[in-house]
C-alpha cells in the first residue's frame, strides 16, 4: 500500500482504526523521513514509554540476519514492539550509486564530513569494498563495474577521506530476500519494523512485496531547478512552516512566511528551526512580524552569501543562479553580492598561484593529513603572515582544493568580468540580475 506527502492523514487514521502492517517503509528527504517516523511511532505506540522503548539499528551498521531475528521475537510483556532502521541499505543497487555520490559531495560541500563519510561507506559497500579499500584504488573500469556509473573527473576529494567503521554487507540481494523470507512466514502482530532510507531502487523484489504485505510511503521532493521542481519546494517549505507556527500557537504576519522561505531555500531542518527561533522570540506576541523576521534571521542572509561562494568555487553553474535569485528576491543588494565574489576569488587566484609555483611543490589530490602535516607549514613559512591563512586548517585545505578547478587565467580574467559587473551595476540601465548572471556565465561556463 502506497502514500504519499498529500495522503498521510489517510494512513493515520488508517493506524488509528487498528489498520495495522508489519512493515513501513519511508523514503525520500531524510528530514521529512524522520519527522514522519516520530509521528508514526506514536501512533503504533501511544503510551510514551513505549516510544522511548523502540530499538534504533543505523542502516550502516545493521546486521540484517540480527534484525530479523528480533523482529521475530515476542515481547517478553506481550507489549508491540517497533524496530526503526535508519539509513537502510536493503533497496540500494547500483542503479542508485550515482545518486549516494552526489549526496556525499554535498555533505563535503558543506563541511559535514560526517555525513560525507556514510554516504561514502554506504557506495563503498554496494561495490562491495571494505573500510580498508579506498576509492582511489578502483581503475576507471573497476569503478564503473562495482559502483554502478562512471567515475568523476572530479573524484580525488574523496580518496582523500577514510571511511568509518561499517556493516559489510556481502550481499544486499541475499539481505533483502532475508527479510522478505521473514516477513513471508509471519512475524508476531505487535511487531513492526520502520525503515528509513533517503534513496531507493523501486525494481526491489522486496520493494513490491511491501507494496502488499507493508505500507510504503514515498517523501520524496523534486528538487530540480524546474519550475515544477520550485513549486514543490515551496509548498514543502510553506507546510512546514505552518506546522510549526500552529504547534507553538503562533501566526504569520504580512509577508512573513515570504521572508522565511527567501532566508532559508529549501532547507526543511532550516526552515523549522528558523521558525521555532522568531516564535520564541516573539514570547507573549499573538503574532510573528516581519521585523522579528529582520531581527532573528538576518545571519541567514551571510549563509545565502556563504553558499552562492560555495557554488561559485565548485564551478556549479546552476546552482549559482538559483542562490543569486533567491539573494536578490531577499533583498541583499546586488554590490554586496559583488563584494563576496571579488574577495572569493582573490583567495583562489592567491592559492591557484602557490599551487602553481615549484617549491614547495603542491600535490593535487593529496590526503588532508599529508595537506595538514607536510605542505601546509611549508607554504606558511614562505608567505609569512597572511589573511588567507587565517582558520581552521581544513578549511584552507577545502580552499586548496576549490582553487584546483581553475587556472590562472580564469580566475583572472574572472576578476575582469567582476569589475565589468561592477561599472554596469552602478552606471547603466541594464537589469542588475541579467549584468550578475552574465558575470557568471561568462565565468564558469
Amino acid at each position: 500500500m502506497k502514500y504519499d506527502r498529500t495522503t498521510l492523514n489517510n494512513l493515520h487514521t488508517a493506524i488509528k482504526q487498528g489498520d495495522l502492517h508489519p512493515v513501513y517503509l519511508l523514503f525520500g528527504d531524510r528530514y521529512l523521513c524522520a519527522s514522519e517516523a516520530k509521528k508514526l511511532i506514536a501512533r503504533l505506540l501511544p503510551d510514551t514509554k513505549g516510544q522511548d522503548a523502540v530499538q534504533k539499528i543505523d542502516g550502516d551498521q545493521e546486521n540484517v540476519k540480527n534484525t530479523m531475528n528480533t523482529l521475530r521475537t515476542f515481547s517478553l510483556f506481550g507489549t508491540r514492539q517497533v524496530i526503526m532502521v535508519t539509513d537502510s541499505r536493503l533497496f540500494h543497487s547500483k542503479a542508485i550509486g550515482k545518486t549516494i555520490w552526489n549526496n556525499a559531495k554535498k555533505a563535503f560541500g558543506k563541511d559535514d564530513l560526517k555525513k560525507t563519510g556514510d554516504y561514502l561507506a554506504q557506495l563503498a559497500s554496494l561495490g562491495g569494498l571494505t573500510e580498508e579499500d579506498r576509492l582511489g584504488d578502483l581503475s576507471a573500469n573497476q569503478w564503473k563495474t562495482r559502483l554502478g556509473f562512471p567515475r568523476p573527473s572530479d573524484w580525488n576529494w574523496a580518496e582523500k577521506l577514510e571511511l568509518p567503521e561499517f556493516e559489510h554487507q556481502e550481499s544486499g540481494t541475499d539481505n533483502a530476500a532475508l527479510v522478505a523470507q521473514t516477513l513471508e512466514h509471519g512475524i508476531p502482530a505487535t511487531n513492526h519494523l520502520i525503515l528509513l532510507a533517503e534513496t531507493i531502487d523501486k525494481r526491489k523484489k522486496l520493494f513490491k512485496l511491501l507494496d502488499t504485505e507493508g505500507v510504503i510511503i514515498d517523501l520524496g521532493v523534486d528538487t530540480s531547478l524546474s519550475a515544477a521542481g520550485k513549486k514543490e519546494q515551496d509548498g514543502v517549505i510553506r507546510e512546514l512552516v505552518n506546522n510549526t507556527f500552529t504547534e507553538m500557537g503562533k501566526r504569520p504576519g504580512l509577508r512573513v512566511m515570504d521572508m522565511i522561505l527567501e532566508r532559508t531555500g529549501f532547507h526543511p531542518v532550516a526552515a523549522v528551526r528558523e521558525t521555532e527561533k522568531l516564535c520564541l522570540y516573539a514570547e507573549d506576541a499573538p503574532m510573528v512580524s516581519a521585523d522579528d523576521v529582520e531581527m532573528v534571521t538576518s545571519g541567514t542572509r551571510e549563509d545565502a552569501l556563504f553558499e552562492l561562494n560555495e557554488a561559485f568555487a565548485t564551478r556549479n553553474l546552476s546552482a549559482a543562479l538559483l542562490l543569486l535569485q533567491r539573494l536578490l528576491q531577499a533583498g541583499i543588494h546586488p554590490l554586496a553580492v559583488v563584494a563576496t565574489l571579488r574577495n572569493l576569488i582573490r583567495k583562489l587566484l592567491f592559492l591557484r598561484s602557490l599551487q602553481d609555483q615549484p617549491e614547495p611543490a603542491y600535490q593535487s589530490g593529496q590526503a588532508y593529513n599529508v595537506f595538514q602535516n607536510g605542505y601546509l607549514p611549508h607554504i606558511k613559512e614562505k608567505t609569512g603572515d597572511n589573511e588567507f591563512f587565517k582558520g581552521h586548517p581544513f578549511v584552507i585545505y577545502k580552499g586548496f582544493q576549490q582553487a584546483e578547478r581553475f587556472s590562472q587565467p580564469q580566475l583572472k580574467s574572472g576578476l575582469h568580468h567582476l569589475l565589468d559587473a561592477e561599472f554596469n551595476l552602478k552606471g547603466s540601465g541594464i537589469r542588475e540580475s541579467l549584468i550578475l548572471e552574465n558575470f557568471f556565465l561568462k565565468t564558469l561556463v
